[in-house]
């Protein structure tokens, strides 16, 4: 019976392992203005990174807030409304799933152009532009495997902007990000 046990308990390391489902929230610092007399625009590149070479990971909602704290973009799965297509890929590139190994991004003129926020019913539209100067973005994403693998980062970019599109990037820097746990 002993060799039995032993044979049937050995036999346990060649099972394959299972990924357990996981997921996480973080939520970054970010910003979206035209400033300098329209000659300028601050926006705000929001990455994911899934680090896992097994898994793919799944974007269920990116919340934005601005300075305020009212909701400026919410898409997502868990929304209802798809996430804006990362127009800077022919075709271009939804964010939703991340494949392994994959690096994708989503930057806020994806979502807004290359224009200030624009105002919500009855809002000022100063007071709109004026609520992207600090937002704050909430990622949710779902994945199998190690949670921990997936990070999600933000940079601040500074462009010179003129009608029609952008020149040259003036500045780069990286913005805080923070995991909430247990919410």
């Amino acid at each position: 019976m002993k060799r039995i046990a032993a044979l049937c308990f050995s036999s346990l390391a060649l099972l394959p392992t299972y990924s357990f489902a996981g997921g996480g929230t973080v939520v970054c610092s970010a910003a979206h203005f035209v400033r300098a007399g329209g000659s300028e625009l601050r926006s705000t590149a929001i990455t994911l990174s899934n680090l896992d070479l097994a898994n793919l990971a799944t974007i269920e909602r990116i919340t934005i807030r601005n300075v305020y704290g009212e909701v400026v973009h919410d898409s997502g799965p868990a929304t209802g409304q798809p996430h804006p297509a990362n127009t800077d890929f022919a075709p271009p590139l939804d964010i939703t799933v991340v494949p392994p190994g994959a690096n994708y991004y989503l930057w806020t003129p994806h979502i807004w152009g290359f224009n200030s926020i624009p105002p919500q019913i009855g809002e000022d539209p100063i007071s709109a532009a004026q609520g992207g100067f600090t937002m704050s973005a909430t990622v949710q994403f779902s994945k199998e495997g190690k949670a921990a693998l997936f990070v999600v980062e933000s940079f601040g970019l500074n462009r010179e902007r003129f009608f029609g599109g952008l020149g040259a990037e003036r500045s780069r820097n990286s913005l805080q990000c923070t995991e909430v746990r247990g919410g």
